[in-house]
């Protein structure tokens, strides 16, 4: 009753279940789970998914990074991840990820928060990005307005068709959940 269907509070409590979401799917599939945003179009097979595909070895997690596809090796690796497409690999540690993210999610002060900016904070702050094997998806998998990505031969396009901030994120600022 707090959260009818439609309203604002809803939308966030739909936001912060995707990685129990995710979970859920690995645990239920034996299989990896591949997360996608409902306003995605696909124009191309997502060859990265396949098992294999990655040139130095399977990830456990792979996630559209903003800065993943920078030339300064600094800001490359440093997560700025967008969740609308996100890949984890049948093992233990994405699965560890993910209880994380979740938790994090649960957490009170992250209850309006962005969902990526709860997993970038955890992946940073949080040290998670050393407790699991990452891969950045190239930005053709999640090609957000052409304007930021001219030139980009698209295998997914975000947002196809509606202007930048149809649907507004969060102002809240994620915060860790305390470790006991």
């Amino acid at each position: 009753p707090n959260a009818p269907g439609g309203s604002e509070e809803f939308r966030f409590r739909a936001i912060a279940l995707k990685p129990a979401f995710i979970l859920s799917q690995l645990k239920a599939t034996q299989l990896p789970v591949v997360f996608l945003d409902v306003d995605l179009e696909f124009h191309k097979f997502p060859e990265l998914f396949m098992p294999g595909s990655w040139p130095d070895g399977d990830r456990d997690v792979a996630l559209f990074n903003y800065w993943g596809n920078e030339t300064n090796v600094t800001a490359r690796r440093t997560p700025n991840t967008g969740s609308g497409v996100a890949f984890f690999n049948q093992t233990y540690r994405s699965k560890k990820v993910l209880i994380a993210w979740a938790e994090a999610m649960a957490y009170g002060p992250n209850k309006r928060a962005p969902d990526d900016q709860v997993l970038d904070l955890l992946l940073l702050d949080g040290g998670w990005i050393k407790r699991a094997s990452f891969g950045w998806l190239p930005a053709a998998y999640l090609r957000t307005v052409p304007a930021y990505y001219r030139g980009v031969d698209p295998g997914i396009d975000h947002d196809h068709g509606n202007p930048p901030g149809l649907l507004k994120h969060s102002a809240a600022k994620p915060k860790l959940p305390p470790v006991r």
